[in-house]
């Protein structure tokens, strides 16, 4: 009890806290969690509590079910716990034996826990339920590290996951101890004619193999990207300049230059002249529109510490840039980006070198989603700092002028 004096100005009515308490019930073809939440007010000094079901979730009959006690009543999806929460967030589980009776009794009960007890909890529930016979197949047949990846939700892709796959896959899949990740880039490199290379999926992704070009051989390849620590994201912009260009990639000095550095810088600096033999073309008509929109994006440019933040006038500068900075913002993705609105790209300078390239920001949806520099370099923590606060700046003055 909770004694306190009262004075004439004390108040005897007021909400007071709020709870949220959690039970999961399981039978066999039922996993039930109900969340329930109590009100508590004070009214004139006495306390009243109120309960009432906020959520429901049901996994039964091969169906996941969400329901909540919305404003206007019960409705689909569940109803978060705070104002910046989940429908988790806050709540207090009961029951502690549930997991037991999971394992024990429900229709997950064949999933093998031993090495994921973790995975035995209210989190995961969905995704156990979800894919619990393609577990129980992996797990059956010994892959264990592919179904404990899958239980966890973690590193598989689940585009090319699906019971086609463990089908087709099943006679090589058995015993395995490998990843999925590793297990597909393994297979992709065998569909491409060649065996994996120790060390390799260390630089490359099972979805990179798609983009190696069709002549390449393939244990070649993969001892030239360990050899030489291959970025394949800056692998594939130099194919991207190629392409661009219509240089068929098909010889090895192409496939696997001796320096990638200057094979890119090469390129780019040969795209860059082609480009501004394209866009010395261009109709008067996108001229105009170009204009218009530099003028809307005048609002972009800042000065932020010892950077100075400039908005490109012409495609020539954009040109220009990528040709003095030796990365891929000269392409014609950019500047067609820039110049029709789908993406802006932004000049980082410093101060006193005010017509030098030093980064370049690719700005896009309200937000940086790239900065790069000499021949694609990532930002000291100076210049990145520097860039989130232009960003924060821009906002401010994008939300003073709604306001």
């Amino acid at each position: 009890m909770i004694e306190k004096q009262l004075r004439k100005n004390t108040v005897l009515t007021f909400n007071d806290k709020f709870y949220a308490f959690a039970l999961v019930l399981v039978t066999k073809k039922r996993i039930e969690i109900q969340t329930w939440a109590f009100y508590s007010e004070i009214v004139e000094g006495k306390q009243f509590i109120e309960k009432e079901l906020a959520n429901l979730e049901l996994f039964t009959n091969d169906k996941h079910i969400k329901v909540g006690k919305w404003w206007n009543g019960y409705s689909s999806g569940l109803v978060p716990m705070t104002s910046m929460g989940s429908a988790y967030t806050g709540v207090k589980f009961y029951e502690p034996s549930w997991d037991e009776r999971i394992s024990g009794i429900s229709e997950l009960k064949y999933i093998d826990f031993t090495n994921d007890e973790e995975c035995n909890g209210w989190f995961y529930l969905s995704r156990l339920y979800k894919h619990r016979k393609e577990i129980e197949f992996l797990q059956k047949i010994g892959a264990k590290k592919i179904a404990s990846e899958l239980m966890r939700g973690h590193s598989i892709d689940m585009r090319t996951f699906n019971e086609n796959w463990l089908k087709r896959n099943k006679s090589v899949l058995k015993n395995t101890e490998k990843s999925f990740s590793y297990f597909e880039l393994e297979n992709r490199i065998k569909s491409r004619g060649g065996k994996i290379v120790p060390g390799i999926e260390e630089y490359l992704k099972f979805s990179d193999i798609n983009h190696i070009p069709k002549k390449a051989r393939m244990v070649n390849f993969q001892n030239w990207i360990i050899k030489n620590k291959v970025d394949f994201s800056y692998y594939k912009d130099y194919l991207m300049l190629l392409d661009e260009m219509e240089v068929a990639v098909d010889t090895d000095n192409l496939i696997t230059p001796k320096d990638l550095t200057k094979a890119h810088d090469n390129a780019v600096e040969l795209f860059n002249i082609m480009t501004v033999e394209g866009k010395t073309k261009s109709s008067k008509k996108e001229r105009t529109l170009y204009e218009k929109r530099i003028k809307q994006m005048d609002k972009l440019e800042a000065v932020v510490d010892d950077y100075v933040f400039i908005i490109p006038k012409s495609t020539k500068e954009i040109i220009n840039e990528g040709k003095q900075l030796s990365h891929c913002v000269g392409g014609s993705q950019y500047v067609d980006g820039h110049f029709k609105g789908t993406t802006t790209i932004v000049f980082v300078r410093k101060k006193d070198s005010i017509n030098k390239p030093f980064y370049t920001i690719e700005y896009q949806g309200g937000n940086i989603k790239q900065i790069r520099g000499k021949r694609n370099q990532l930002p000291p923590n100076e210049v990145e700092k520097a860039a989130n606060n232009w960003l924060k700046k821009i906002k401010t003055k994008k939300k003073k002028k709604v306001a």
